[in-house]
């Protein structure tokens, strides 16, 4: 009767998350984890321990998150999934951090865990967390490989989590090069899936990266419209990365209107998130947007007052 109680707490919290009650899984997963106690070692015991770092992560300390994992003893010997699964997050966040060698290393660790343990879904989950990584990297052949390989999986697995992210990785790593029209159909099969599952931070990531399709295609209105709706989600849930993306990309509309103080003034917000998440890539990309955007107010002021030689 125990194992199913912990079970329970574990599927509650994750729905909940889904949902995007960041908060109302977190009191789920710390109730447990303190009920089950320290001496407690179990599979159902981690799995509560990684929705916690799951929410850590989410509300932008991935350095914390990634510290408490580090901080616990290991999994038992003969847990496979636990330990495949501590050094996938682990991975994963030392990813996000800009590790990229300690991050390669335990995924690959982790995968090949995975596969000969036949975990077919915690497989897929390490093939999407390495695609991101991958992404981050700009290395988009082997990132949409890996989302490709998670698609199959998902496949053989079933169930709308897997399967919707996939496509979404897909379609991300089409956007990303500026294949618009072919990205679009992933991410809206993708939409379809999280929308069926009510997945209200899956919803918003899939908004996000259509909207950059329809503002690549001059459709800023639309582009604005999803933009908008995805800042909101991720605002009320709290997930700063996300948040400061969408922020960064609602900056990229008002450049494309060529209203460019008010672009400067998005980016440098989503810049001091990504400053206070520590995270490299978004720092580096907002930085970049707002010399962009500095830029192309001056080459304005030329263009109308042109120097007479």
């Amino acid at each position: 009767m125990e194992v199913v109680t912990e079970q329970s707490a574990h599927e509650a919290a994750r729905g909940l998350m889904s949902l995007g009650d960041l908060d109302g899984a977190s009191k789920i997963a710390d109730a447990e984890i303190q009920r089950l106690g320290d001496k407690s070692n179990t599979t159902e015991l981690w799995r509560l321990r990684f929705i916690r770092t799951d929410v850590i992560d989410a509300h932008g300390d991935t350095e914390g998150a990634l510290r408490y994992l580090e901080s616990l003893p290991p999994p038992d010997a003969g847990d496979v999934e636990s330990s495949a699964a501590l050094r996938m997050y682990r991975g994963a966040y030392a990813g996000f951090l800009g590790r990229y060698e300690s991050s390669h290393r335990l995924l690959g660790e982790a995968a090949a865990m995975a596969r000969g343990a036949s975990l077919l879904k915690l497989e897929a989950d390490v093939c999407l967390s390495w695609a991101f990584i991958f992404f981050r990297q700009k290395d988009y052949v082997s990132s949409d490989r890996l989302f490709r390989a998670a698609l199959k999986l998902a496949d053989k697995v079933g169930g709308w989590r897997l399967r919707g992210h996939a496509l979404w990785g897909i379609g991300k790593n089409l956007m990303i090069q500026e294949h618009y029209e072919e990205a679009m159909p992933w991410l809206q099969e993708s939409l379809g899936i999280f929308e069926n599952a009510g997945a209200r931070l899956s919803i918003a990531m899939a908004w996000s990266e259509l909207a950059v399709c329809y503002l690549g295609l001059g459709d800023d209105q639309k582009a604005m419209e999803l933009f908008r709706k995805a800042e909101r989600v991720n605002h009320e849930a709290g997930v700063v990365h996300n948040y400061q993306v969408v922020l960064a990309n609602i900056g990229n509309v008002y450049l494309h209107r060529r209203d460019h103080f008010t672009a400067i003034s998005y980016y440098q917000r989503a810049l001091a998130l990504a400053r206070e998440i520590k995270d490299p890539v978004s720092i580096k990309k907002w930085t970049r947007n707002i010399n962009l955007a500095y830029a192309r107010i001056r080459q304005s002021i030329d263009e109308t007052n042109p120097r007479i030689a």
